[in-house]
């Protein structure tokens, strides 16, 4: 027995003291096989052997040695370099790039040209945990690259755009914070871009939008942007110089859900055709229990659908406007839109609803009426939420959206909560518990 149990300790003592240059692929796409780590660090040299106690100073130096399969591992510390990413993984084999932590693993992009970090024809890499600072363009720009992901950022303050990709498909952004963009978009998916996933963000006072898929007709490709996912992002105080807080041109067969949408300063959800022509117009989108508030009198129309925008739904949404009011469509988009079990809401009148082409204006009574929105409800956000004031959306106990929606879909609400817990669906991106 005593063997056995001298055994089975060193067996543990053993699963613990695993190569420090090793960690396990399976959390990274590289299942069943070990990833060989360099190391790069503020006090490192590029003639080391990029080892952990010999790590290299530069990350361009790692990058151009790295492999498929193979990890980047920066240490805390700033480095003032232009990241160029021409690199190529695999699906099963992706190549990381991974800073130690998003606070202190900083890039300083200040003398460092265009865009902070670009990847130009690169596939299959993950970066993630970096802090990008003082970009004079993009904090991150993709070009011609597939299959990146983004993940775990803090980008401030950039010059244009945070993150800005142009034909690239299966693009992830997703738990980054992207704040400041001076002249236009925090997130600017762009150039006919498929199957991007933007998830878990918090998006906030950009210039203009907050995140943009613009596919961008006239500058080649399809000109089409289609199966994408905006799903569980917080986006606020973007749209100083006008944009939407999530702003859609061209896109298609794609989801807008679970987002919390407050205190923006232009539009909330916008569907269009950027001035291209009706046939670039939004198609066959689902729009799902969003939460879409205004201040007072401030704001364009909460949710827009309109120039050539047609067969889209608007499901479960809380959509209180501002200045304007809840939803403004077009003659081109009317007849195939489905929406119902929303709550609408406008402080200065309850004319909620516009026809963009009539300048007409009307009730929701008036919107029923002509068969739409049937099983939805004129309420105010004092009846739904938790504190207006503290920027608190959740519902409020009682509340008069809790199980109130439609089966969208759905099973997790915009922090992941199951969704339904009662007996019936909530309206708005929370699931009351």
């Amino acid at each position: 027995m005593k063997k056995y149990f001298l055994l089975i300790l060193f067996l543990l003592f053993f699963s613990f003291c695993k190569n420090s240059n090793e960690i396990s692929g399976n959390e990274n796409n590289n299942e069943n096989q070990n990833i060989k780590t360099y190391y790069v660090s503020p006090s490192g040299d590029d003639s080391n052997s990029g080892d952990e106690n010999s790590p290299w100073r530069t990350i361009s130096h790692a990058i151009n040695l790295i492999s498929a399969g193979e990890r980047i591992f920066v240490k805390n510390g700033t480095y003032e370099e232009h990241l160029y990413i021409n690199i190529k993984g695999t699906s099963e084999k992706y190549i990381i790039i991974e800073g130690e932590d998003s606070k202190n693993t900083i890039l300083n992009g200040a003398g460092a040209g265009r865009d902070t970090v670009f990847f130009e024809n690169a596939e299959y890499v993950k970066f993630f945990n970096f802090k990008i600072i003082n970009s004079q363009r993009a904090g991150i720009r993709l070009s011609y690259s597939n299959h990146i992901e983004l993940s775990n950022l803090r980008i401030k303050d950039p010059g244009k755009w945070g993150i800005f990709t142009d034909f690239s498909d299966y693009t992830t952004i997703k738990e980054c914070e992207i704040s400041g963009a001076k002249l236009e978009h925090g997130i600017y998916i762009s150039n006919s871009s498929d199957n991007a996933l933007i998830k878990n963000n918090r998006v906030y006072d950009n210039y203009a939008c907050g995140i943009q898929i613009n596919a961008d007709p006239s500058m080649g490709g399809d000109g089409i942007s289609s199966e994408c996912t905006i799903e569980n992002n917080i986006i606020y105080r973007n749209g100083r110089g006008g944009g939407a807080a999530i702003n859609l041109a061209s896109v298609r067969d794609s989801r807008i859900q679970n987002n919390l949408i407050h205190d923006n300063y232009a539009g909330g959800i916008a569907m269009w055709d950027d001035g291209q022509g009706y046939e670039w117009g939004c198609k066959n989108n689902k729009i799902l229990h969003n939460t879409i508030y205004f201040n007072n009198y401030d704001g364009r129309w909460a949710v827009s659908i309109k120039n050539g925008s047609s067969e889209n739904q608007l499901l479960n949404n809380i959509i209180c406007g501002g200045g304007s009011g809840g939803l403004e469509y077009d003659n081109s988009s009317e007849n195939s839109l489905i929406s119902d079990y929303n709550i609408f809401y406008r402080k200065s009148s309850k004319l909620c609803i516009s026809n963009d082409d009539t300048g007409k204006e009307m009730t929701l009574a008036e919107w029923q009426s002509r068969g739409y929105d049937i099983h939805s409800y004129f309420k105010s956000p004092e009846e739904l939420f938790k504190s207006i004031l503290s920027c608190d959306f959740h519902l409020k106990t009682g509340a008069f959206a809790i199980d109130r929606g439609k089966n969208a879909g759905l099973s997790y609400d915009f922090e992941n909560d199951r969704r339904p817990q009662g007996a019936g669906y909530d309206i708005g991106c929370d699931e009351a518990k």
